[in-house]
């Protein structure tokens, strides 16, 4: 069993993986059409080979055990809380070393994220979807035909998808060990 302790997210932090999307973190844009009273922040860029599209997802909660890591080439792959709630990140960079297959233990990271803080992923950063820190979270997901018809597809005999523009791995196939986030 490997497990891996959130650590709280800061966009230097969390750069080699993606973008964090807040007041705090993205650019504020010099735009007052409203005397002060509306700030706008921006751009958050989302690239895609192909059409993008939303998905609404409810996470239940799992607890802390890593079930997979996917990836996507395609695009970039934004995660937008709805709730408020804090939830915990599991990421690995897209040129993580693989061992048997799998990212490098050592290259995954996991963060504490609030939940007004959105989440906007490098195009082949490994991840898990968002672990809930409270059953029912709801997530407002960037995806493409691509990401959504893997997604659909069953998972095979080694419990991994490798359909379309997801390749999701299994880490009890690929190296015979478990591994868990510490849930806060």
């Amino acid at each position: 069993m490997h497990t891996i302790t959130p650590e709280p997210v800061t966009a230097a932090a969390f750069a080699p993986f993606g973008e964090v999307v807040s007041l705090d973190d993205t650019p504020k844009l010099p735009i007052d059409l409203y005397n002060g009273l509306n700030a706008i922040h921006g751009p958050v860029v989302l690239q895609a080979d192909e059409r993008p599209e939303f998905i609404l997802f409810r996470v239940g909660y799992r607890g802390g055990d890593i079930r997979y890591l996917e990836r996507h080439h395609g695009m970039t792959q934004t995660f937008i809380p709805l709730n408020g709630d804090p939830y915990v990140s599991v990421v690995a960079p897209p040129d993580a070393p693989l061992v048997d297959g799998f990212p490098d233990f050592a290259s995954i990271r996991a963060f504490l994220v609030p939940g007004d803080v959105i989440l906007n992923i490098h195009r082949g950063t490994w991840h898990e979807p968002p672990f809930p820190t409270r059953d029912g979270q709801k997530f407002f997901i960037t995806s493409t035909p691509g990401v959504t018809g893997g997604l659909k597809s069953a998972v095979d005999g080694n419990g991994e998808v490798h359909k379309l523009d997801v390749d999701k791995r299994n880490p009890v196939y690929r190296t015979g060990k478990r591994l868990r986030v510490a849930m806060p």
